[in-house]
């Protein structure tokens, strides 16, 4: 017979062990292990955008309806939707190639990706007056592509049900889209039920440190990896000129005002503890889709950190392709091929052009300099020799007797107005000087799933090897510049200094740790996939950054040297050729052929489709 104290002795030391064996067994599988010192790094991540998946999409019916079903009603048939998509239509993305990209993701990169980064727009457009969307649908389509994404990059194995929705083991990092909120655009000040919403769904992608941050504001950061590498996700909505809810980043109560401040005391905060950084978001600073004051304040954070910051990465716009923000205010000598070395120099930098009183309210910030994207001086018909629409027209239609007629206001003719500009643009990029570099930032625009073209999504491939530097110290005076009200970025432009504060070997001007090495961008194409509607597509290789545009990295002055040759007289005509090619993600001739479903039915369209995102 054994004694109570005897079961006693003996049931204790078994519930200890119990206990012991159920915290380690936690600990082993805690997702949030990432701050172990034996961090292993693939050395890849993901960037995708714009999914806009929607559940109304029906295959084989008219483009006419937004493939929601609608009749035929016309003698001649009409263009149908395919199983997987329907390209440069208006028409949103059908759930088969949602889950299809899913799929693909789990079969090729599950175990393969360091984080992700998830730039919005995860519920369909507001177009079809016979189907308008509600904000229940709104929201479950978000929380429908999160749950995605968690149980592609999750592993549940071994951890108790109750935690299992907030599991992940590797970063993924969503930003806020102008159609995941409703009404579509318009977002208020925080906190707000919206807000509250979109951190209920994402509540297992954001640090629960950035958790009162987010609902105040929509924006946090996370540690990809930690005391090394930061991704920000911004709430772009907040300096979106179509969100009429508030008011800039000019009052010191405006949401963007406050989320600017946070983004310079990030950024401040980064340089000290020597991490870098990459910015992310749904919109793309542009001048004609931000708030003056809120572009300005981008643009001199952007500048003034541009050593911690390895990259600008976009959605909204669909279309592949990078853009530069520059500090020059006048950089139209660059234009002629045969301005030299010799012609440029320090001097050539206004060193008024980062104070507040610079930009006064009557200023044309519009066409503050001759290298902006947004500003139509940036066209110059008469040095624009490629390409011209109507090249484009004669060489296509020689080849599609049955193409659509491209008039006007044709998305055809949009792009090409389009693609002169950002062949300017890349004509005013000055020659690679000492100090170039440091004066300029890529903003990139990522392709989406969305078929305005075709689907496509990115891999990055960025440098994992350590390498202590000794040289760079970090001096808590070097941010003492800074001013609450206005960001007084002057102390960049002294002469032949260093400014305080950056680090020399910044991995986003050389080849170091965290460096960005390249990309490899998949496609379908919808066109041939539509053909075998039983069989499940696959993405596949569109090109890459080494391959295809000759790019030993991505660092800033990698960009600029690709944008020179671009326009240089030898390689020009082989080098734009696939920057236009890509910037439609190969879809050229089929948004050709489809001109006039795309075109029709606009009265009631999204502003971020491409064809009022070029009408600048």
């Amino acid at each position: 017979m054994i004694s109570s104290k005897e079961c006693v002795s003996l049931i204790l030391p078994t519930f200890i062990l119990i206990f012991f064996l159920y915290f380690t067994f936690q600990t082993i599988h805690d997702p949030y292990l990432k701050t172990s010192k034996k961090l292993s790094l693939h050395g890849n991540f993901l960037h995708i955008t714009d999914f806009h998946p929607d559940p109304h999409y029906i295959a084989n019916s008219t483009l006419k309806s937004k493939c929601h079903g609608g009749r035929i009603k016309h003698k001649k048939k009409p263009k149908l939707s395919g199983t997987w998509g329907s390209s440069a239509t208006k028409c949103d993305t059908p759930m088969s190639l949602i889950n299809a990209t899913f799929n693909w993701l789990e079969e090729n990169w599950k175990d393969k990706l360091d984080f992700i980064i998830w730039t919005g727009d995860n519920a369909r457009h507001d177009n079809d007056d016979n189907l308008p969307r509600s904000a229940e649908e709104v929201y479950e389509l978000n929380r429908m592509i999160a749950t995605k994404f968690l149980e592609t990059f999750s592993n549940s194995k071994g951890i108790p049900r109750t935690t299992r929705t907030k599991t992940r083991f590797i970063p993924i990092v969503p930003s806020i889209g102008n159609n995941d909120i409703h009404p579509n655009n318009i977002l208020l000040p925080g906190p707000n039920n919206v807000l509250s919403t979109l951190h209920s769904i994402w509540e297992p992608f954001i640090p629960e440190s950035q958790r009162k941050t987010f609902l105040y504001g929509g924006y946090f950061y996370t540690e990809v990896i930690p005391k090394k590498l930061m991704v920000i996700s911004l709430n772009t909505i907040y300096f979106y000129n179509t969100n009429t809810a508030v008011n800039g980043c000019k009052s010191p109560e405006q949401p963007g005002t406050i989320e600017m401040k946070w983004l310079r005391d990030l950024l401040k905060k980064a340089r000290k503890l020597g991490m870098k950084v990459y910015l992310t978001g749904h919109v793309a600073p542009r001048k004609k889709q931000y708030v003056k004051s809120c572009y300005i304040k981008y643009k001199k954070l952007s500048i003034k950190y541009h050593d911690l910051i390895l990259g600008h990465y976009y959605g909204h716009s669909n279309m592949d392709h990078f853009f530069f923000m520059g500090a020059n205010k006048d950089l139209s000598k660059f234009r002629n091929e045969s301005s030299s070395l010799t012609n440029y120099s320090d001097d050539d930098y206004d060193d008024d052009y980062y104070d507040d009183d610079y930009y006064s309210e009557d200023y044309d910030y519009y066409s503050e300099d001759s290298m902006d994207i947004n500003s139509d001086d940036s066209i110059d018909n008469d040095s624009m020799d490629v390409n011209s629409d109507d090249s484009f027209t004669e060489n296509n239609s020689t080849e599609n007797n049955n193409s659509a007629e491209i008039t006007s206001k044709s998305p055809v003719k949009k792009i090409n107005k389009y693609l002169r500009k950002l062949y300017n643009h890349y004509r005013s990029v000055p020659p690679l000087t000492k100090g170039v570099g440091k004066e300029y930032v890529v903003i990139h625009i990522n392709p989406s799933v969305i078929p305005v073209f075709y689907p496509a999504l990115r891999i990055f491939k960025y440098n994992t090897t350590e390498v202590k530097n000794s040289e760079y110290e970090y001096n808590d005076e070097d941010d003492d510049d800074d001013d609450d009200d206005d960001d007084n970025l002057g102390s960049l432009k002294k002469k032949n200094k260093q400014p305080k504060g950056q680090d020399p070997n910044a991995p986003s001007h050389i080849n170091t740790f965290l460096t960005p090495l390249g990309y490899t961008q998949y496609f379908i194409n919808l066109t041939h996939s539509n053909l075998f509607p039983n069989n499940k597509p696959e993405y596949t290789v569109e090109y890459t950054t080494w391959d295809d545009y000759q790019m030993k990295d991505l660092t800033v002055p990698s960009w600029i040297n690709l944008a020179r040759q671009v326009t240089g007289r030898k390689l020009k005509s082989m080098l734009w050729s696939k920057i236009e090619d890509n910037l439609m993600v190969g879809a050229r001739d089929v948004l050709e052929n489809n001109n006039d479903n795309f075109q029709d039915g606009i009265s009631k369209g999204p502003e971020d489709y491409l064809i009022s995102d070029l009408d600048f």
